[in-house]
């Protein structure tokens, strides 16, 4: 059994059934950049047991597994890797820090048929980084050459002003279908700053602050809870239930 199975309950290949492709190692590819922040299993969230997603799923339309971990600087850290439909290949990392931190959420999608890709690529900003914009200075200017570098990437804008409305200023959406090793290579460059960002963190010590973020947070977290499309495909194609866990898992 590989190394990724055992880690996240899944890789690659294992759940796939051919349909005329075969989809990148998403897993494989972004798992050792995160996996020595020295994260624990994370299986309960507000009172959802979580163990029922991390077991496997095994539906008529979804197959796949979920993995969520925390440290001492993360709330939680999701990922999703999940064959839909037996065509389509769904990978996801979501991270957020715990009420001491205010470092960026990392919001990654990876949607790969055999026809395209969609993907999103984000270091989602917990402050207003106009009115502070020493926050943009401090958490996010440092991702700006690899921005530059795969800015090519981004297609047209999502149709969803509140999705748009939350993006951070080095936001990559979409994406041309005929550079899926480029964003991947992407996805893998955004997920090596922010693990690098989370180890230089510091607790924040100012308290006006911190409530400010953490407001901030909440509402980012409901919003996507509520609103992101993700979670209508997730109750459609593993039921109520699950669906709800799969949200709370990763908002």
């Amino acid at each position: 059994m590989s190394e990724f199975i055992t880690e996240l309950g899944f890789d690659s290949k294992s759940l796939w059934q051919p349909k005329g492709f075969e989809p990148h190692p998403y897993p494989e590819a972004t798992w050792p950049h995160l996996k020595d922040l020295q994260l624990k299993r994370l299986t309960e969230v507000e009172g959802e047991d979580l163990t029922a997603l991390q077991d496997g799923i095994n539906r008529p339309m979804a197959e796949g597994a979920f993995r969520h971990f925390y440290n001492s600087k993360i709330e939680k850290l999701a990922h999703m890797w999940v064959l839909i439909s037996r065509s389509i290949a769904g990978g996801m990392w979501m991270g957020w820090p715990n009420d001491d931190y205010d470092f960026p959420a990392l919001v990654l999608a990876w949607e790969e048929s055999k026809k395209r890709l969609h993907i999103i690529i984000d270091v989602l900003p917990l402050a207003d980084c106009v009115e502070y914009e020493w926050y943009r200075e401090k958490y996010l200017d440092g991702i700006e050459p690899v921005y530059n570098e795969y800015k090519d990437l981004i297609g047209p804008p999502s149709t969803y002003r509140w999705f748009r409305a939350q993006q951070g200023p080095y936001h990559i959406f979409d994406g041309p279908s005929g550079q899926r090793d480029r964003a991947l290579e992407c996805e893998v460059a955004y997920i090596k700053y922010w693990a690098a960002v989370v180890k230089q963190a510091e607790p924040v010590q100012d308290e006006q602050h911190r409530q400010y973020i953490n407001r901030r947070k909440r509402l980012l977290m409901t919003q996507l809870r509520q609103r992101d499309p993700l979670g209508s495909v997730l109750i459609r194609t593993l039921g109520p239930e699950l669906g709800k866990k799969c949200s709370i898992g990763y908002t």
